[in-house]
């Protein structure tokens, strides 16, 4: 690990606070309170049940463990940041400030944990794991080595999608992209993958979140340069769905690509599963062994028998918390500070390796001074430069009303 990178950069319980949408706990001794802003209303909420009984089976698997430092216990205090920006701000600023947490799981969306970082978690000092926040525009942030994500940014996503959409014999698409960072970057990236294989984009057009339709859009795209399928890079409950019905109802179009942001199985639900049969796109995926992948899988449906730990972002969201709580007992205190400066001596190589569910190993490790090397659920969790995450890319279909991975990538 270089200089350069150093120096660049339990359980949910209890009640919702009156004002503003936090659920927190009484703090309580032999306790460690980490933070987690989720989006658990708005047009993400689809995505937080997974996400959240990843974060709280890696809580579960810690203080079953031993726990963090001493044997004191984490407990999560959540927020709910309703998929809008200025509550992102808001709520950050609560858990800040008056929950006085040393670390933030999430926020989930780009364009949120953007807002956050600068106007709270960067000036304050407090590190930020997100495990879904995947533009490009992240990586640029001025974040005195405070943001980091376990989910691979999307100049990746985007360079695989462009060429699998070539390969699959489709030379001509048209694009719909929400208008936030996320949209916008992931379409750009998309765009430089498809053209660099020989596709063309035939119009692009970024939409506004929550239309009541988008038919005017999707009738001005499917007439345009005579496209193959749409690419619509969004979220289902901030427009995504509605420009599916849209576009099927209408038949503008009947082939879809879609991104990370789609991959969701209400989609399918709420669009029909007819509709949507060879549907095909990309997500952030895992990278990780097939003996540690079984191992989390298992653990989760253990302990949440009725969610897919599969799904998307839930891996990513459960190394979040490991690696959190790694740097806390690495360092031997859990601040701020000590956090940020000891994530990547827990994640990135040398050391000997622990994976999912191995808290016990790296509290024995790291009690006798041996380095150690977290590989997590999602992978290996090689924090670079920038704060994030080394991985690989899930392509995944709709087949038979499912939505099914095909294969893992690296490029």
């Amino acid at each position: 690990m270089s200089a350069r990178a150093l120096s660049r950069r339990g359980l949910l319980v209890g009640t919702a606070a009156a004002t503003l949408p936090v659920f927190s706990i009484r703090a309580q001794a032999g306790q460690i309170r980490i933070g987690a802003i989720l989006s658990a209303s708005g047009g993400l909420a689809a995505f937080v049940p997974p996400i959240r009984a990843g974060i709280q089976l890696a809580i579960e698997e810690i203080n079953a463990q031993g726990g963090v430092l001493d044997g004191q216990r984490l407990a999560l205090v959540e927020a709910d940041d309703q998929t809008n920006p200025q509550v992102g701000v808001q709520v950050a600023t609560r858990l800040v400030q008056a929950e006085n947490v040393p670390v933030i799981i999430g926020p989930m969306a780009s364009g949120i944990t953007i807002a956050v970082a600068n106007a709270v978690t960067i000036p304050a000092g407090v590190p930020i794991i997100s495990p879904s926040a995947t533009a490009p525009a992240v990586s640029d942030l001025n974040d005195n080595d405070t943001v980091f994500r376990t989910a691979v940014p999307d100049g990746l996503q985007g360079a695989v999608l462009g060429r699998i959409t070539k390969a699959r014999g489709i030379d001509r698409v048209a694009v719909m992209a929400i208008n936030n960072d996320y949209g916008r970057g992931l379409a750009g990236a998309f765009q430089r993958g498809f053209e660099s294989h020989g596709g063309s984009i035939t119009a692009s057009q970024n939409f506004e979140a929550d239309r009541p339709s988008y038919r005017a859009e999707l009738q001005t795209l499917a007439g345009r340069g005579n496209p193959q399928a749409l690419v619509l890079i969004g979220y289902p409950g901030s427009g995504g769905i509605t420009i599916l019905r849209n576009a099927v109802e209408n038949a503008f179009f009947n082939r879809f690509i879609l991104t990370d942001g789609m991959r969701d199985q209400s989609v399918v639900q709420a669009v029909g599963a007819q509709a949507m049969e060879g549907t095909f796109g990309t997500a952030p995926g895992s990278a990780a062994t097939p003996e540690r992948r079984e191992a989390y899988v298992q653990a989760f449906r253990r302990m949440h028998p009725n969610l897919d730990p599969n799904a998307a972002f839930v891996s990513q969201a459960y190394d979040a918390v490991y690696v959190a709580a790694l740097a806390m007992q690495k360092a031997g205190r859990a601040d701020r500070a000590a956090i940020r400066a000891f994530l990547r001596e827990v994640a990135n190589p040398p050391g000997e390796v622990v994976g999912p569910g191995e808290w016990r190993k790296a509290r024995e490790l790291i009690a006798t001074g041996r380095a150690i090397d977290y590989e997590g659920a999602s992978g290996p969790v090689n924090f670079n430069e920038a704060g994030d995450a080394e991985g690989k890319i899930e392509v995944w279909a709709v087949r038979e009303g499912r939505i099914v991975t095909v294969e893992t990538v690296a490029s």
